[in-house]
């Protein structure tokens, strides 16, 4: 890895430039309908098209639609406040080195990844693995390649009855579609005698941030109606026991950067 200055990351080519500057106009509702459009009717649908029989070719091909190389091509992550320029494969390898040491530290019988789009994690990391997603036509290219993964929306609270016995739950980069998660762990807390740990790798807006690159990151998931209160919807709940909290950990993109939070209902 390359370490390289904000200034190399946040030059005249990144258009979120001009956008966090306030030049160029930009701002989302992060909504159902938004979400629908993003990804169901654009990202899945399109993947939907191909005949893969495996949920990492479906993963290569999506890397290519993003106009990456799935291994090769070169990228910009962050660890806290450092960037650097790396390759796509030496960021996944961090990303999913990251995600499977701390599921195994919180492993359960079973684990459930809600929004887990197709499965690629559910393939990737082991066989009592299962999950649900918004978009059917995610939901369709993971049942079509024999995965456990089936419709589930946030917001929707019968739908989190499909939870399994003694599961550990992990969300990533999910919970960033929901602006307020309060619906989220209300949800949960109905069916928590089935839940071990839950483990999120989410961006959040962190109030703590002091840093330029701490307060950009802030703008940037306003300006995208990602999730504003994780953190701190966690933190007010006298029934939550946080056991594990670290912001900013790992950025696959670094204005929008993986915090690391594990958590449970208390006894």
């Amino acid at each position: 890895m390359t370490p390289v200055s904000i200034n190399d990351y946040l030059n005249k080519e990144n258009p979120w430039t001009s956008r966090l500057l306030g030049l160029t106009p930009f701002q989302k509702k992060r909504d159902i309908q938004q979400v629908e459009n993003e990804y169901n009717l654009d990202k899945y649908a399109r993947l939907l098209e191909f005949d893969f029989k495996t949920a990492a070719e479906y993963k290569a091909k999506e890397f290519e639609q993003a106009g990456m190389h799935p291994t090769e091509g070169l990228v910009f992550i962050s660890k806290g406040d450092e960037i650097f320029k790396t390759s796509v494969e030496k960021a996944r390898t961090i990303y999913y080195d990251l995600i499977q040491s701390k599921l195994n530290k919180y492993a359960s019988e079973n684990i459930c990844e809600l929004g887990c789009g197709y499965g690629y994690n559910i393939e990737a990391l082991g066989k009592n693995f299962y999950g649900g997603d918004y978009s059917s036509n995610a939901v369709k290219i993971g049942q079509k390649i024999g995965l456990d993964v089936r419709e589930f929306n946030y917001y929707t609270e019968n739908d989190y009855e499909f939870i399994k016995p003694n599961s550990t739950i992990f969300t990533t980069h999910s919970i960033e579609q929901i602006p307020d998660a309060t619906v989220i762990i209300n949800n949960l807390e109905k069916q928590k005698n089935k839940i071990n740990y839950i483990v999120h790798f989410e961006p959040t807006i962190v109030n703590e941030r002091s840093t330029m690159l701490g307060l950009l990151r802030n703008k940037y998931l306003e300006l995208n109606d990602y999730n504003r209160n994780l953190i701190s919807v966690l933190k007010s709940r006298p029934d939550i026991e946080i056991l594990e909290l670290e912001t900013d950990i790992f950025g696959l993109v670094p204005l929008n950067t993986t915090n690391l939070i594990v958590w449970k209902f208390k006894n």
